[in-house]
């Protein structure tokens, strides 16, 4: 009778422990599957989001292109509109160009020293002119940037987590 009784507690033992190996096994068979889901689905959202970054980096690439050839196309027609004569006959002042070098610098004073009434013979008109196109060349490019980086951060924000307007 004891033999018959070790038997059974060894065979509902074994009963035990062959059904936590197959639940165990079918639960880490489960979250296999789910993880192979969901890395497909992260798969095909990411292949949509890159087909997406494409069409918007082409169309960032396209409107800085237009404001790079429309800098380029104004500063070619200075000549036209600043002459030779215009650059002789109207120097810039010494203060115009003291002012124009601190902005540029982002320094809060100005590197002063003579007269600033005084013809500066240093930039002719035109040459300041060359200057001041191709900064609003790069402040447009930078709008660009900026305003493409806001569409793709919109494009990327979850409409439940935007915030509101």
């Amino acid at each position: 009778m004891k033999t018959l009784t070790i038997a059974l507690a060894a065979l509902l033992a074994g009963c035990c422990a062959l059904l936590w190996w197959q639940h165990h096994d079918n639960t880490s068979l489960s979250a296999k599957l789910a993880a192979a889901s969901t890395a497909a689905i992260a798969a095909d959202f990411e292949a949509s989001a890159a087909r997406a970054d494409v069409v918007r980096i082409t169309a960032f690439v396209d409107r800085v292109r237009v404001v790079h050839d429309t800098t380029a196309t104004l500063r070619q027609e200075i000549p036209r509109y600043v002459t030779p004569t215009a650059d002789r006959r109207y120097l810039l002042p010494n203060g115009f160009v003291w002012l124009h070098d601190a902005a540029a610098a982002g320094v809060p004073e100005v590197d002063a020293t003579g007269d600033p009434d005084a013809a500066s013979e240093a930039v002719a008109a035109s040459q300041a002119l060359d200057i001041i196109v191709g900064n609003y060349g790069s402040c447009h490019e930078t709008a660009e940037q900026l305003s493409a980086l806001q569409d793709w951060v919109r494009g990327h924000i979850d409409p439940d987590m935007a915030p509101a307007r």
